[in-house]
């Protein structure tokens, strides 16, 4: 298949994201399923179901990680759809690359479960983890060696930012980074992505607002748990770093490097990865885009450097070398 083809192959796959604007809600849910769910896991990454505060998650584990290491993804979905299993195979890949474990919630969706309904199950998700994690230390008797890193992508990221704003400031300060992948960040009515023109290749300004019309009520969408961008910045002010990776040609990237502007304004570090002629959620079709495998790669390299202390280096080289593994 030439390139042409593979990048018409990729963008059919990246648009059962998206709900279309006359789409049954459960036909587009079915169809996220269907497309993304896979039987096998890359790079023998194992898969075990644990309940959360009484919500049920995906807990994916790389052959080798670093044992504080911990990501917590936010999966997307138009808000209405997506799930742990259709987000299994990235979020695998995603936890080999990063050499840590990926816990991915199945958090409740609209319509029968409209805003806060998700917000408030990801706030068991991570009270439950917290609490765990402390138990833990304190039967080991050792110190807490948590590096957890926040993530979301698309709709995720709006869910993301909604639940951080709740969390106590104790549990806030443990987490290292925050990774996001085309996110979603404004739904308030004078944001461009309204204007009936906007499109890009995967999605248009009519399916978003059918999405968000399922997540909310329009007079909410300034509200700074729906809006990221709408968040005080003595807020942002104590983010941990911030990774963002998203694609040059898609819809969210205006959105996406206003909120690198705030965040630097308000003295956080931000780093933004925009892949030179990608679309929206690129790194989801990596059998048909090899820019997707580079990306991923990147930002495992960003996270390793963020969290690895140098005996643990050393520990994971020797690890390597007594494999016969090339790092």
């Amino acid at each position: 298949m030439d390139s042409s083809n593979n990048r018409k192959a990729a963008i059919k796959k990246l648009r059962s994201l998206i709900i279309s604007p006359k789409g049954e809600v459960e036909k587009f849910r079915a169809k996220i399923e269907d497309t993304f769910s896979s039987v096998f896991l890359p790079n023998n990454v194992e898969c075990s179901r644990r309940d959360y505060g009484g919500v049920m998650c995906d807990m994916l584990i790389p052959e080798m990680y670093t044992s504080g290491k911990v990501m917590i993804y936010i999966h997307g979905g138009s808000f209405v759809g997506g799930s742990s299993a259709s987000y299994r195979s990235f979020a695998a890949t995603l936890a080999n690359a990063s050499n840590c474990r990926v816990l991915v919630p199945d958090f409740r969706l609209p319509p029968a479960y409209s805003f806060p309904s998700g917000i408030e199950d990801l706030q068991s998700v991570f009270r439950s983890f917290f609490i765990q994690e402390e138990i833990e230390c304190s039967l080991k008797n050792k110190k807490s060696d948590l590096n957890l890193t926040v993530a979301a992508d698309s709709s995720g990221a709006s869910l993301a930012f909604g639940v951080l704003q709740e969390l106590p400031e104790k549990s806030f300060s443990r987490i290292s980074t925050i990774l996001l992948f085309s996110p979603w960040l404004d739904f308030s009515p004078d944001s461009y992505v309204f204007n009936r023109h906007a499109k890009d290749e995967v999605l248009n300004a009519e399916e978003l607002r059918r999405a968000i019309e399922f997540y909310t009520y329009e007079s909410n969408y300034s509200n700074p748990q729906i809006s990221p961008l709408k968040m005080e910045r003595d807020f942002i002010s104590k983010f941990p770093p911030v990774y963002i990776q998203c694609g040059s040609r898609e819809l969210f990237l205006e959105q996406t490097k206003a909120f690198e502007d705030m965040l630097e304004r308000c003295g956080v570090e931000c780093t933004l990865d925009v892949v030179d002629d990608m679309m929206f959620m690129f790194q989801l079709a990596d059998e048909y885009l090899k820019e997707s495998h580079l990306a991923v790669n990147r930002i495992g390299e960003y996270l390793s450097q963020k969290s690895e202390s140098e005996s643990e280096r050393k520990e994971r080289e020797l690890i390597l070398k007594r494999n016969n593994v090339m790092d």
